[in-house]
């Protein structure tokens, strides 16, 4: 399955909410799970994100009807990119 790197930023709302974040951390990854994502890891950074996932979906409109499902609670801010795991990326150069 295809993997793509989310990098999120928390909302003010998120931030006045943030004691409820356990709660949604679980919440969240039922939300991909419902739409075939699974969250291969999730860690919450310093920086200019506040968040790193690595996801695995069938496709891109998987993941994007994750993301717009989970974006509407207006408590994160996204940016996707599509990835490749070490192993795939060598066949694909070895293919060329």
């Amino acid at each position: 399955m295809p993997l793509f790197v989310i990098l999120g930023n928390f909302t003010q709302k998120r931030v006045e909410t943030i004691k409820g974040l356990p709660e949604s951390v679980k919440e969240g990854v039922g939300v991909f799970e419902s739409f075939g994502v699974k969250i291969r890891e999730l860690v919450f950074t310093m920086g200019r994100y506040d968040l790193v996932a690595i996801g695995e979906a069938p496709d891109a409109e998987a993941i994007t009807k994750a993301l717009l499902s989970w974006s509407s609670k207006g408590l994160l801010r996204t940016e996707t990119l599509m990835g490749f795991t070490a192993e795939k990326m060598i066949e694909l150069v070895q293919a060329t």
